[in-house]
């Protein structure tokens, strides 16, 4: 049986020890503002789902919304929730920084 893992630094989680799940959630957003487009929009409609066909699916679903699961132990989960992607930042909180969610 495969040992369990905290999959930032990789200690061993043992059965009934405690352990965190991050749930990462990743989609494209739209800010309201689409692109001046020169040409005939319904020709340019037609060219973009010509391309998407030759495009795997999912590629395509991966470009819009991603999500990822980690195990963590409570020392990196720590770390994690206080500064994510070790920036030294203070991060950004509350509804202030959301985009239209689609």
């Amino acid at each position: 049986m495969q040992k369990l893992r905290c999959h930032s630094c990789g200690r061993e989680l043992p059965k009934g020890s405690l352990k965190y799940i991050v749930e990462i959630r990743s989609f494209a957003d739209f800010d309201g503002y689409l692109e001046d487009y020169e040409g005939d929009v319904e020709e340019g409609i037609n060219e973009l789902l010509d391309a998407m066909e030759n495009i795997d699916p999912k590629t395509l679903e991966e470009d819009v919304s991603k999500e990822l699961i980690y195990i963590l132990c409570k020392s990196c989960r720590d770390k994690f929730t206080n500064d994510p992607f070790q920036t030294g930042k203070v991060m950004f909180e509350g509804e202030d920084f959301k985009g239209t969610i689609h």
